[in-house]
């Protein structure tokens, strides 16, 4: 009988090795990742330590670790490209001692890659975590670190009639501009991002050495309009910087305008008159954000602003102090004093088109009722009372008197409305016979009038004996 041979395979080298833990498997032995770097990393055979963190994109597991030391005080963008079916997050902490504090983080999509950035400190310790999810397979994949170079002061001359430009939120993620301002002139910036997208800008003085280290003196998030005026001896070159707000890479269109402001966008504006009707045109999208007027009201009263627009615009009223009033989107009535009052209609960010802004002022009336020359009268049945109306200050209008009748079972119920009108005096009269014994009541509506307002008198009551 032939005899058999046993074989006996003894695996080494490579195979052996691929379940060998990457050299950065711990957090203690990250790998230098100081921009510009672009290494090649792997999650096989990585284990989890007991203090890993936890990244707020997603649990994971096979953590490898890099680090950036002595950060240079820019953007930093970090890229993931994953290899085969590995799914991860990528995770930025900042070393403080012994503590990790998680500035950012991003989930690989759907084509395996992972984009972020962040703002690092001078100076600052960073470590990157990467781990695959739970319900993924380990693989290899690359990691990039760039810092893109940051604009610097004063930036580039802004044209007269604005610009058109493009950043992004990885490459090209600041643009400085720059432009002249007059000490005791105020000008007027306006930054809009295409679909709405954030594009945020700061305004920095004349003879800054970086955008960095300098406090800007004025900032607007996600873009927006603004007004500043540079004080005593403060005239000179200052600069707008621009930057793209995201993680991702995409391009991001903007406008840019500065100019010098109007009284038509600081007041005292327009003077707009009673019962007038004045049309205007804005575009938020560009520099024309705010249109101002004025009015004044000799007496006290009720003054009524009509809106009308098919755009996004506001209307808001305001005292003479810059105190404000109200606000409304098409209609705002209110009760004022003697004085001057400012109207603002303003586009609202990305909004343009015409608008027609209506004023209307009427003073503010009182409305009082006699029957019988006074609040009370006994009438026998079939008597007749003489009920006296009386507006001032003196208005001819529509007055709708409510005549109710008391029941002892219902109460006080509708009877009948009768309308009058009174003079140019001011004054209504109205003879009534009330048409059953018992109790009855009056109150007198003023309707008012183009220069009057509505108003209304208290009871007055007739007592029919039976």
């Amino acid at each position: 009988m032939a005899g058999f041979v046993a074989t006996v395979l003894i695996l080494t080298g490579p195979a052996a090795a691929a379940t060998a833990p990457p050299p950065n498997d711990n957090r203690a032995s990250a790998s230098p990742a100081n921009p510009p770097a672009s290494v090649q990393g792997t999650t096989v055979g990585a284990t989890d330590e007991a203090n890993d963190p936890r990244p707020s994109c997603g649990r994971v597991h096979s953590t490898v670790w890099y680090r950036i030391n002595d950060a240079p005080g820019r953007r930093i963008v970090l890229r993931l490209h994953a290899d085969g079916v590995l799914d991860g997050v990528l995770a930025v902490y900042e070393v403080q001692r012994s503590h990790l504090n998680q500035v950012t983080c991003d989930a690989t999509d759907q084509n395996g890659r992972a984009e972020l950035s962040f703002d690092s400190s001078t100076g600052a310790n960073y470590l990157i975590l990467f781990g695959r999810l739970p319900d993924s397979v380990d693989s290899t994949f690359e990691l990039r670190s760039t810092a893109p170079p940051r604009s610097k002061p004063p930036g580039t001359r802004l044209p007269v009639k604005g610009v058109e430009g493009t950043l992004d939120p990885l490459d090209h993620p600041d643009k400085a501009w720059s432009t002249v301002m007059r000490a005791g002139t105020t000008y007027k910036i306006n930054l809009f991002g295409r679909l709405n997208r954030c594009v945020d800008y700061s305004v920095y003085a004349p003879g800054i050495r970086d955008f960095a280290s300098t406090a800007p003196i004025l900032r607007r998030e996600c873009g927006g309009y603004a007004t500043y005026t540079p004080g005593a001896h403060l005239g000179g070159r200052y600069s707008i910087f621009v930057q793209a707000r995201g993680t991702r890479s995409a391009t991001i269109h903007y406008w840019l305008q500065a100019a010098v402001a109007t009284t038509d966008d600081l007041g005292p504006g327009r003077p707009i008159a009673n019962q007038q009707t004045l049309s205007g045109r804005l575009d938020a999208r560009r520099i024309h954000v705010v249109d101002v007027y004025h009015f004044d009201v000799p007496r006290q009263s009720d003054v009524t602003l009509h809106l009308r627009t098919g755009s996004q615009f506001e209307l808001r009223l305001l005292a003479d102090n810059g105190r404000y009033l109200d606000s409304s989107s098409s209609y705002i009535r209110h009760g004022l004093s003697p004085g001057q009052y400012f109207v603002v209609v303003r586009a609202e960010p990305g909004s343009r088109g015409g608008y027609r802004v209506s004023l209307l002022i009427r003073e503010i009336t009182q409305t009082t009722a006699l029957v019988g020359g006074s609040r009370s009268v006994t009438l026998r049945p079939g008597g007749t009372a003489s009920v006296e109306i009386r507006v001032t200050p003196a208005a001819a209008g529509r007055v709708q008197l409510r005549i109710n009748r008391f029941l002892l079972l219902g109460g006080w119920v509708f009877s009948r409305l009768v309308n009058v009108y009174t003079g140019s005096d001011g004054v209504a009269r109205f003879s009534w016979t009330p048409p059953a014994p018992g109790r009855w009541r009056l109150r007198a509506f003023f309707q008012g009038a183009r220069t009057a307002s509505p108003s209304s008198s208290g009871y007055v009551f007739a007592n029919v004996s039976s």
